[in-house]
This record gives structure tokens, C-alpha cells and sequence, in this order.
């Protein structure tokens, strides 16, 4: 493995673009990569009509490797292990908050292939925040800050018994910034062109847990790319409807 590292950073040196530094040296370092993309291959022949588009991205830290067939299929295989534990927890947290989220998900399914454990899911189709001006996303901020925080309320005040184990054993009673917490919307939800939210994707870091660290990281991440001042519209709509809800529980 120091070996592959090595044999990466010094292949990478030599490649100008970040991006593509990234997945060279991911699939230098990990050589099941290339063997789960020819799966995907295979699979598209046997269930898709075969391949017409295939991209390939790296989950943050590089600890999946995503990729999405002909813009209706996305595939998650986990880098560093079998994938098993955190495809199975996933899928759970998935299915019990189906039935709750007021912005749409997608369906999980798993595969298993010579003991790896893949995920599978319709892609969603819309744009990342990212894909918008941020001019354009700043004069309808309060459109998108009432979505998310409703969609945060929403999630955090949720207690599915399906995964009541997932839970912390010292886990306290939901309350303001504490609950199940998505733990990574800087870059996750789907929106059309009228920023209308469509979908929110990968749950894998779902927790029931304290959100101020988590949010912190995200308010960073929007202001650095132009989107300067949506988490306080977000939280300061969030702050709202947590307190109304409390005073209706009284």
C-alpha cells in the first residue's frame, strides 16, 4: 500500500488539473476501482441497454467510488472495505425517514458481488447548489432557506423506531441543534431551475447527534463559493419553526 501511495503522488505531480489528480490517484491507490467500473459495465449490459454515459467521482476522503450510468443509475462501492456495515445503515436510515422527509429521496438497493456489498439508486435528476450563480441563489435565498430548514426541523424532531439502536446510548431527548441531523447539506440536495428542492442524496454520515460543528463546516463551504449569508437565513427560519412547534407541544 506505501508502494501504491508513493507510485500515486509521484504519477499525480504531473498532472495539472486537481480534479483529475484526484481520480488518478484513487484509482493508482485502489486497483478494485478499475474491477468495479467493469462491473458496472455489466451490469449495464445485462439491465440498461448497455453503457451510454458513465461518470465516475470520489465520495469526500475518496472512502467510495461513486458511479452514474447513463443518468439513471448511481452506484456506491466502498473503498476500504466490503461495504457491507455502512450500506446496510444507510439503507436503514433511508427507508425509516422515507416515509417522514418533506423533500424527496431516493430508493436504496443492495447488491452483493464476490462478497462486496454494492448500493444502487435511481439518479436523481436536478442541479447541486454549486451549479447555480450565486447571484441567482442569493435573490431567492429565503426560498431555498425555508426549504432546508424546514426539511431540518422536520428531521430533527423525527424518532423512527426503526433505528432507535443507531442512536448514542447517552443520547438525549431531540431539542434545538440536536437530533437526526443529515450531517452533510452543504452540497447534497437536488433543485430544479426554479430552485425548488427535489431530492436529497447520500445519507451515509446520517447521525442522531449535536448539528453546530457539522452546520459550522457547511456555512463555511457556501460562503467560500459566493453563496455568503444562506445558513443564517437557513438557521434563522429553523429557529422559527423549532420554537412555534414548542410552544404548540406546551
Amino acid at each position: 500500500m506505501k508502494f501504491r501511495r508513493l507510485f500515486a503522488d509521484i504519477v499525480c505531480g504531473f498532472i495539472p488539473s486537481k480534479q483529475a489528480r484526484s481520480k488518478v490517484r484513487t484509482i493508482l491507490r485502489y486497483p478494485s476501482s478499475r474491477g468495479y467500473i467493469k462491473w458496472v459495465r455489466n451490469w449495464a449490459k445485462k439491465n440498461a441497454g448497455g453503457v451510454k454515459k458513465l461518470k465516475v467521482a470520489f465520495g469526500v476522503g475518496c472512502k467510495n467510488l461513486v458511479v452514474i450510468l447513463n443518468d439513471e443509475h448511481v452506484f456506491k462501492f466502498a473503498l476500504t472495505t466490503n461495504g457491507a456495515a455502512a450500506a446496510i445503515r444507510e439503507k436503514r436510515i433511508m427507508d425509516a425517514f422515507r416515509k417522514i422527509t418533506p423533500i424527496p429521496m431516493p430508493e436504496m438497493e443492495l447488491i452483493d458481488w464476490r462478497g462486496i456489498t454494492i448500493r444502487r439508486q435511481d439518479f436523481m435528476k436536478g442541479k447541486l447548489l454549486g451549479d447555480f450563480e450565486p447571484s441567482y441563489v442569493l435573490k431567492n435565498r429565503m426560498k431555498i432557506a425555508t426549504q432546508l430548514a424546514n426539511f431540518l426541523h422536520v428531521i430533527g424532531t423525527a424518532d423512527p423506531k426503526e433505528i432507535a439502536d443507531l442512536k448514542p446510548k447517552n443520547a438525549k431527548k431531540s431539542g434545538y441543534l440536536y437530533g437526526w441531523f443529515h450531517n452533510d447539506i452543504g452540497q447534497n440536495f437536488m433543485m430544479d431551475d426554479q430552485l425548488n428542492i427535489i431530492g436529497f442524496i447520500d445519507w451515509e454520515n446520517t447521525e442522531f447527534c449535536d448539528w453546530k460543528t457539522t452546520l459550522y463546516g457547511a456555512e463555511r463551504h457556501w460562503d467560500k463559493n459566493g453563496y455568503r449569508g444562506l445558513m443564517v437565513d437557513v438557521m434563522s427560519e429553523y429557529s422559527k419553526m423549532f420554537y412555534a412547534g414548542s410552544k404548540k407541544a406546551k
